[in-house]
């Protein structure tokens, strides 16, 4: 009896010291992070309507990547005024969350075509409302010869989002007081939702976060590939309503307006997992009838293209790479 207590006792102390060391490297790497750690690369915009910016000559990591935004507060190189200038505007999918600078679309298109810059000006969580502000305030004095608008099916929603005190990005009619930094947000299900102390263990321990990391994104994966095959097999269930394509076409015929003559127009249609077969139409007819030369990448992806896998919306570099890849022939 003795030895086996001592046996046991000793299974438990190389249990702590092993789940203490890996919680220290954890913590020490930063390879996962522990508590509400915002990507501090926002700033409040003096302009209201585009609300919140890049912070300009910023390198800064985010969104497992390290971002670097030039003089003007664009994910890009600074501008060269001895070359053709497309800028190319739209929301995280256009800014290239959780890639690499060189790996955006905008990037990926001046790899294809280094006679011409192109000019990242997507920032996440943009609406066509901020996309055509910051048009307005700082990308039509850059005298582009081209804009490439690329669209997302979320753009539909028109809320314009705002940056509060912690540097945290929120949804238009959020709480100020509902502070991530004192929310506690455990897994509701699974294993890791039984454990005591749940919440003290969210906020500080890095095993209990990397797990809640590892199994969400097993569910969310799981989830893509359920709603991609609903929508192949209901191809007419579409979350777009008329109200918001009505409110869109609004908005981008103002938007057209003001984009000066002579600039050519491309409106990239970005996939995600539905197919959107009754809106899709209608979208692709709009802005043709603004002067917008339509690609329409889901006659390249359909409602597969590949996303990141911790993620399982914001697309892969090999996804990237393929539409700039579609994309350049339609500019040369």
């Amino acid at each position: 009896m003795r030895n086996a207590l001592i046996n046991i006792g000793l299974l438990l102390a190389s249990s702590l010291l092993f789940l203490g060391s890996l919680e220290l490297v954890l913590h020490l790497s930063g390879i996962v992070s522990v508590g509400p750690h915002p990507p501090l690369i926002f700033r409040t915009s003096a302009n209201p309507t585009i609300s919140y910016e890049l912070i300009p000559n910023l390198e800064q990591k985010a969104y497992r990547s390290i971002v670097q935004t030039n003089a003007l507060g664009f994910r890009s190189r600074e501008i060269d005024p001895s070359r053709p200038l497309t800028a190319v505007i739209g929301d995280s999918i256009t800014f290239g969350y959780g890639v690499e600078n060189d790996e955006t679309l905008a990037a990926r298109l001046e790899a294809r075509m280094p006679e011409m810059q192109f000019l990242n000006a997507g920032v996440p969580g943009y609406q066509l409302g901020q996309e055509r502000a910051v048009y307005k305030e700082k990308i039509a004095e850059l005298d582009p010869q081209a804009i490439i608008l690329v669209f997302f099916p979320n753009d539909m929603d028109e809320k314009t989002g705002w940056l509060d005190e912690d540097g945290v990005l929120r949804a238009e009619g959020d709480d100020p007081s509902d502070r991530p930094a004192l929310r506690c947000n455990p897994p509701e299900e699974g294993i890791l939702s039984k454990i005591p102390g749940k919440c003290f263990l969210d906020r500080t321990s890095a095993i209990y976060v990397a797990l809640k990391k590892f199994t969400s994104m097993r569910a969310s994966n799981e989830t893509l590939r359920e709603d991609q095959e609903e929508s192949r097999e209901n191809p007419d269930q579409d979350s777009i309503t008329e109200e918001q394509l009505a409110a869109y076409a609004a908005m981008l015929h103002t938007f057209a307006g003001e984009i000066g003559d002579g600039i050519e127009k491309y409106f990239v249609l970005w996939p995600d997992r539905e197919l959107h077969a009754r809106s899709r139409p209608k979208i692709r007819a709009l802005a043709e009838q603004e002067g917008f030369t339509v690609i329409d990448l889901y006659d390249t992806f359909g409602n597969e293209a590949k996303t990141l896998a911790w993620d399982t919306v914001h697309p892969h570099p090999e996804t990237l790479e393929k539409a700039a890849e579609v994309i350049a022939p339609h500019l040369q």
